[in-house]
């Protein structure tokens, strides 16, 4: 078995432990390569900032690899993209409550603390993907305007291995995931581009947890069948921006609900009016695309439906507090 003990987010003193627990040399580099017998494949750290930590792995080990990390005074946060193949078992501990999967694909997002001791334990041969961010109570609320006692956030957090599978990854976060590793070390703009895919994955996952920590611990006053009606509906928002969504009317009618019922129940899910939602995200995906840096301010605006750019960036500056083309890698 190989362990990791892991008490810091000192990502240079990471990979160092990290190498000399599988028994790799290790001479300062932000990458370790694993080679039989240990295993194959790469852990590689992320030059962000100071603030902004980000560990990587595209490995299999040939040995159980168990990972470890105590509690302590000092308050962090990681954020976890996994993407494992459990071809035998994996087990999960958050402070003493455990959740063991086998024999299948473990693709989630998910928030931990070190409020809490975790452990995580794959059997030997499971290929796994990751991209882990750590970050600070500090950077939770200088740039996502989070405060640690938010109560959504402490709800989340309270509920330990059941918020495990809240969160899956869809193609939009394996895309930003695969873009971190795709960043070539010569270019360079290459910290610029993935300090913004960073910053994507973590608004995103930010973004669509209020309503699901909420459906999680059920606490609607709402059917099952409600649910799914909206969740349709959220669907249909979110599915192609260059066309104006149905009207509110033309929604009910599709989910056979009152006008005044969708708009109570829809707020209540998803902690926004069905258009003040609608909006947030239109604005989240043209921001994506300014992030790409292959749309200008006018291709970005009109993707998400905005034939008038000065309207366009008025509700950009509204929402991001920065006009678009700050946005815009820099060429």
């Amino acid at each position: 078995m190989i362990v990791f003990e892991i008490s810091h987010t000192d990502n240079k003193t990471l990979l160092q432990r990290m190498a000399a627990a599988a028994g790799i040399p290790y001479h300062g580099e932000d990458f370790i390569h694993l080679a039989p017998p240990i295993g194959t494949g790469i852990i590689k750290i992320l030059g962000i900032t100071d603030e902004l930590q980000v560990l990587m792995a595209d490995a299999t080990f040939f040995q159980t690899l168990l990972a470890k990390r105590e509690n302590a005074a000092t308050r962090y946060y990681i954020l976890h993209f996994d993407d494992l193949y459990i071809n035998d078992t994996a087990t999960f501990v958050v402070d003493g409550e455990i959740l063991k999967k086998t024999k299948i694909r473990h693709s989630v997002v998910r928030l931990t603390s070190n409020a809490f001791s975790n452990t995580e334990q794959v059997s030997a041969h499971t290929p796994f993907k990751t991209v882990k961010i750590f970050f600070s109570e500090a950077w939770l609320k200088k740039y996502m305007g989070l405060d640690a006692a938010t109560d959504f956030l402490q709800k989340y957090i309270a509920l330990k291995t059941e918020s495990f599978d809240i969160e899956q990854l869809d193609p939009e976060y394996l895309k930003l995931m695969d873009d971190l590793w795709s960043a070539r070390k010569e270019d360079p703009l290459q910290n610029m581009y993935l300090q913004n895919r960073v910053t994507l994955l973590i608004e995103r996952f930010f973004t669509r947890l209020h309503s699901k920590i909420n459906l999680l611990e059920g606490k609607y006053d709402l059917s099952s069948e409600v649910i799914n009606r909206l969740m349709s509906i959220e669907k249909q928002l979110v599915q192609d921006f260059s066309k104006l969504p149905p009207t509110i009317e033309q929604f009910s009618k599709m989910v056979s609900m009152s006008s005044t019922k969708l708009k109570k129940s829809f707020k209540a899910m998803y902690g926004n009016s069905i258009y003040a939602y609608y909006q947030r995200q239109r604005l989240q995906k043209a921001n994506e695309l300014l992030l790409s840096g292959k749309y200008n301010v006018k291709q970005a605006a009109a993707a998400v439906g905005y034939n008038n750019v000065s309207n366009f960036t008025a509700a950009y500056k509204k929402q991001f507090k920065k006009a678009p083309g700050a946005a815009m890698p820099v060429q």
